[in-house]
């Protein structure tokens, strides 16, 4: 088992991953730096540490809050390539499978759903004039957050590939519909505190067609998977044939 500064060490060093991007080899460079402290510890001899740092040479890319988790998993494997329990080669024929995989999830679940959510809750608050608790969901979310990172760094040096299991246990794809709902709801939400509101005598006609659209437009790309691109450019399409009055309420 790697000691503690060490382990700490790999885990302090997932943050500054993206400083090290490259256009040709993404999270390259990054990722060297960031295994380098388990690298030099696991092998002392030159010649191994050579070829192990060879093994992370090629193009290397997955999501920036799936990272820790990535980063465990490979240093479980490393241990056991310098026990002599894996070939040298386990490495790379799973670790481009592996971070095409977490960035999936990480893209979906982190960026495409959790950080919306995150932003959409922050300005209805701020639209309400609750400042403070603006900030204390910020400070929960980032805390959460980091706990996560540390959390799936520590179980996948511990358990190594098997941790996939567990997360896939999570379910956090069918999680992703449902948080998106709750997306729909929190921009039906905001809307409610724009400058529409405060328009006498209230559009509630206006108001309920437009929440029900957004609500539906959540369902067509949960459910049917219709591109959000296509629907946005419906929009805007529709957008700017009113202002055209091309067609009327």
């Amino acid at each position: 088992m790697y000691p503690t500064r060490i382990a700490l060490a790999c885990l302090s060093r997932t943050c500054c991953i993206n400083a090290g991007t490259t256009a040709r080899g993404m999270q390259q460079v990054g990722l060297l730096f960031v295994l380098s402290p388990a690298l030099c510890w696991l092998y002392p001899e030159g010649e191994a540490r050579a070829r192990a740092f060879a093994r992370y040479g090629g193009h290397s890319n997955t999501h920036p809050f799936m990272i820790p988790l990535f980063v465990g998993i490979l240093l479980s494997l490393e241990e056991e390539i310098a026990k002599g329990a894996l070939p040298e080669f386990a490495v790379s024929s799973v670790r481009e499978t592996l971070a095409t995989t977490l960035s999936a999830l990480g893209d979906s679940f982190f960026s495409g759903t959790l950080l919306p959510l995150w932003a959409l809750l922050s300005v209805s608050l701020l639209l309400s004039g609750h400042t403070a608790l603006t900030c204390m969901a910020a400070a929960a979310f980032f805390l959460i957050l980091l706990l996560f990172r540390a959390g799936s760094f520590f179980s996948g040096l511990r358990h190594g590939m098997p941790v996939l299991v567990r997360l896939k246990r999570l379910n956090l794809i069918n999680w992703v519909d449902r948080l998106k709902m709750v997306n729909a709801v929190l921009v039906a939400q905001v809307i409610w505190h724009l400058p529409l509101s405060r328009i006498k005598p209230f559009p509630w006609d206006v108001y309920i067609l437009g929440a029900l659209a957004v609500l539906m437009a959540s369902w067509m790309v949960a459910r049917l998977r219709l591109p959000r691109l296509l629907l946005w450019a419906m929009t805007l399409g529709a957008l700017i044939l009113m202002d055209v009055d091309l067609i009327g309420m």
